[in-house]
């Protein structure tokens, strides 16, 4: 995918410097960039993540949903929760969005409608999978004028789901901000296709002979295209499953809350519950569970 030239491949390699650009493509348009500003308005720390990252960084035209990272404090849940409750939010299932649930790794799922019926969905984490560091994703978070993203590497940290179609994200990711941002390690560590992969390796020969990962390793013993193309596949799908397997584990200790959650949801359709008071019922139906994990 070769969607960033000049300013977009800059900025790329500047977020994996740790540096910020000077401004990134913006898209007024995009209801959840718009929904981004008035979270900040309303004094929320919250970094776009995952889908909406990668159409502030171009590599994708449009995603469906709303993900954020968002500060575990008070003031950042209560203001989002605040703006939510403005559109009429109504909670999905997922944690309470509250410092404390935020601390155990969960997620806080909403939904509302935007005039015209389009359903705008809205996740929230605060220790999101696989970002080993999250202050230094906060430290090296890319933000420009309306906008706060989290930087390329954790975006690609972040993108490596069980979904197989994720892995094409990442391999536009290090196809710009690696190959063609001049950033060796991180072009060989993340791209996805067989022949970038090999230029890569042409490239950065030495860089590549310190690299680990076996579709590299064979790319210097020059084996076969196949076997290559074999290895990165088997790459992915170790990743895929042990994502899986941690949403899998996840369900399987929520299970009592999932089905507390239903009830609750069928009340709240019912009675036309507002955000505020879905989110007090929520939490106080919650508490069994945070002790028992404590």
């Amino acid at each position: 995918m070769r969607l960033l030239r000049g300013l977009q491949a800059d900025s790329f390699k500047n977020s994996v410097a740790g540096k910020s650009p000077s401004r990134c493509e913006e898209n007024v348009e995009n209801p959840y960039f718009r929904l981004h500003g008035e979270f900040s308005k309303a004094g929320a720390e919250v970094l776009l993540s995952s889908g909406q990252a990668c159409v502030v960084f171009g590599i994708a035209a449009f995603s469906k949903d709303g993900d954020w990272i968002i500060r575990e404090n008070d003031c950042s849940c209560t203001a989002v929760l605040k703006v939510l409750g403005q559109h009429h939010a109504v909670y999905r299932l997922g944690a309470p969005l509250a410092p404390d649930w935020l601390a155990l790794g969960m997620t806080s799922h909403f939904e509302f409608k935007m005039a015209g019926g389009f359903r705008m969905r809205t996740d929230f984490c605060s220790r999101p999978p696989r970002v080993p560091d999250v202050e230094r994703m906060w430290k090296r978070a890319v933000r420009t004028t309306g906008m706060d993203v989290v930087d390329v590497e954790s975006l690609v940290q972040l993108k490596q789901t069980r979904r197989s179609r994720d892995y094409s994200m990442v391999g536009a990711l290090a196809e710009v901000a690696g190959l063609e941002g001049k950033v060796p390690a991180f072009a060989l560590n993340y791209l996805q296709d067989y022949e970038l992969l090999s230029r890569a390796v042409r490239k950065w020969p030495q860089d590549a002979a310190a690299c680990r990962r076996e579709a590299i390793r064979l790319l210097l013993g020059n084996a076969p295209r196949a076997k290559v193309v074999a290895a990165i596949a088997i790459e992915q799908d170790v990743k895929i499953q042990a994502d899986q397997m941690r949403i899998d584990a996840m369900q399987v200790q929520l299970r009592d809350y999932a089905r507390t959650f239903a009830k609750l949801r069928l009340g709240w359709r019912r009675t036309k519950t507002p955000l505020a008071a879905q989110h007090r019922q929520l939490l106080e139906r919650a508490q069994s569970l945070l002790k028992e994990k404590r």
